[in-house]
């Protein structure tokens, strides 16, 4: 089975994802996690991730694998290395490559050889996995989802001039990736959309565990 889970940056789509692979005993599939993987794989070499040119050559020298929801590049774990401004920055940037994109696609797409997978990413249900079981688009207020990265940064959330900060760098990563011309953010057609604006991170969960067990107890293949 293949459940896929996109959703604009700091919906909760990673927490949702990984609680859920965990509940079903699934591979959790982080694909906003490979794109750091290989962005952290050019900076430690000072390639450009923005070049085309320059980060092509490298890619076959590059192994992606998921372990215990850790994520290893070229066998060494690196999850606490990947969460960095300047990573996010860098895979934001090597994410625009269209040969980047299909490499990655391919890698994420044999993946599903290892068994039932839940994928999170932005393009999941409508462009790596078109024929996954279950949809799911997760978003909410580009305000709220300001609310939650302040929170989970660790700043008080009265600190009103760090929130605008954020707020205003969560609504340009939402233009960028809407209006991109390869795999843009966009909910599948047949993807359920939640709206995470007021509920908690159990209630989501739940509900889209709900879902798949309402929809697999009434016969769906």
């Amino acid at each position: 089975m293949i459940i896929t889970i996109d959703g604009p940056a700091g919906a909760g789509k990673s927490s949702i994802s990984k609680a859920l692979a965990e509940k079903l005993g699934f591979t959790y599939l982080d694909s906003g996690a490979m794109y750091r993987a290989l962005a952290l794989y050019l900076l430690q070499r000072g390639i450009d991730p923005g070049d085309q040119e320059q980060v092509l050559p490298y890619l076959k020298a590059v192994d992606i694998s998921f372990r215990n929801a850790h994520i290893f590049l070229n066998s060494e774990d690196v999850s606490g290395l990947i969460r960095t401004p300047e990573v996010d920055s860098a895979s934001s940037a090597v994410s625009r490559i269209p040969a980047v994109r299909k490499w990655l696609t391919r890698l994420q797409q044999k993946m599903q050889e290892h068994g039932n997978i839940v994928a999170e990413g932005r393009d999941m249900g409508t462009v790596v996995f078109p024929d996954a079981d279950y949809k799911f688009f997760l978003t909410a207020s580009a305000e709220e989802r300001a609310r939650r990265r302040l929170a989970q940064m660790g700043y008080d959330k009265k600190d009103i001039v760090r929130f605008e900060t954020i707020l205003q760098q969560i609504k340009n990563r939402d233009k960028s990736d809407s209006s991109r011309a390869i795999a843009p953010l966009i909910p599948a057609d047949d993807a359920i959309i939640i709206d995470s604006s007021d509920m908690s991170f159990g209630e989501v969960l739940q509900k889209i565990l709900n879902i798949i067990r309402k929809e697999e107890k009434s016969g769906k293949s």
